[in-house]
C-alpha cells in the first residue's frame, strides 16, 4: 500500500498534536483502540514514524483519538 498524497500532511499534524499535548503513542493507541481502531499498537507507532501507510478511515480515527485525549474526553 503506497502513501496517499495528503497522508504526509496528516501524519505531520498528528505528530505536532502529540508533541504539543505530550501524548505518547501508547496513550494514542489505547484511545484509538477504544474507538474501534483496527491497527495494532506497533502499526500505529510505525505510521507515526512514517514507516507504513494506514487507510484514511484509520488515520481519521487516530486524529479523533488525539483530539479526545486533548479535550479530556474518555
Amino acid at each position: 500500500m503506497g502513501f496517499e498524497p495528503h497522508e504526509p500532511e496528516q501524519r505531520s499534524q498528528l505528530n505536532s498534536t502529540l508533541l504539543k499535548a505530550d501524548i505518547t503513542v501508547s496513550e494514542l493507541w489505547l484511545q484509538y483502540f477504544s474507538m474501534s481502531g483496527a491497527a495494532g499498537e506497533y502499526e500505529v507507532n510505525a505510521y507515526v514514524e512514517g514507516l507504513i501507510s494506514l487507510p484514511a478511515v484509520q488515520r481519521d480515527l487516530l486524529a479523533m483519538a488525539a483530539r479526545e485525549i486533548m479535550s479530556g474526553t474518555p
